[in-house]
């Protein structure tokens, strides 16, 4: 799995006077992990931006601190409720030999041909699979050929995903992750609704005309 780099330096700067930070462009984070002490750093935020569009929290990150390195995975993005622009950034730091449990997002490639007709849509029962792998070995994601998807009574588990050897998942192999919702009914069944309405309105009728008669 490859590595992103973004450079950060400490900060002195910390509780509410980071907005001081922000006018400048710069976002305020925290640092953190097993055997290391929380850190406060500073980083660009157009680079960090650019970067965690692409990469979400399931890519390493070579994170340079003042020119010393530190592997990392995003653990928290606090964002602002209203403008949703990016408050504070929570940095873990992790141990390269130790294995790690991450929810990896589920990505749907392909298409089915029902989906194709305009007869149904894929219907992502869930998004995303516990996985376990060492912290260079984790997926960004996992990619699931729903062009299988051929009928309604189809679907696609977690048994079905093709899994490198890298890496585990954890979530229950019956648990489904994909599947198929009707759009519109076919040709056939609008002509058996339809049918099956006339049938209605002529007993109805018929009711209503012997019940006039018994009244007479």
């Amino acid at each position: 799995m490859s590595t992103v780099t973004i450079a950060a330096q400490k900060r002195a700067i910390l509780g509410k006077k980071v907005k001081q930070l922000r006018k400048q462009g710069l976002l305020p984070a925290t640092v953190y992990g097993k055997g290391f002490e929380p850190a406060s750093v500073q980083l660009e935020e157009r680079a960090f931006n650019q970067t965690y569009r692409k990469v979400g929290k399931t890519t390493l990150i070579d994170l340079m601190i003042d020119g010393v390195l530190a592997s990392v995975f995003v653990q928290e993005v606090q964002r602002h409720p209203v403008t949703r622009s990016i408050l504070h950034i929570d940095f873990k730091i992790v141990d390269l030999k130790q294995a790690v449990y991450v929810e990896v997002p589920i990505i749907a490639i392909g298409e089915s041909p029902l989906v194709a007709r305009g007869d149904a849509m894929v219907n992502h029962v869930i998004n995303t699979v516990m996985v376990e792998a060492l912290p260079a070995e984790l997926p960004q994601h996992i990619e699931v050929d729903v062009s299988v998807l051929t009928g309604f009574d189809k679907s696609i588990t977690v048994a079905d995903l093709a899994i490198s050897g890298t890496y585990k998942v954890l979530t229950d192999p019956e648990q489904v992750l994909l599947s198929l919702t009707q759009m519109r009914i076919t040709a056939t069944e609008e002509e058996e609704a339809e049918a099956e309405a006339a049938a209605t309105e002529a007993a109805e009728a018929a009711e209503a005309a012997e019940a006039s008669e018994d009244k007479e």
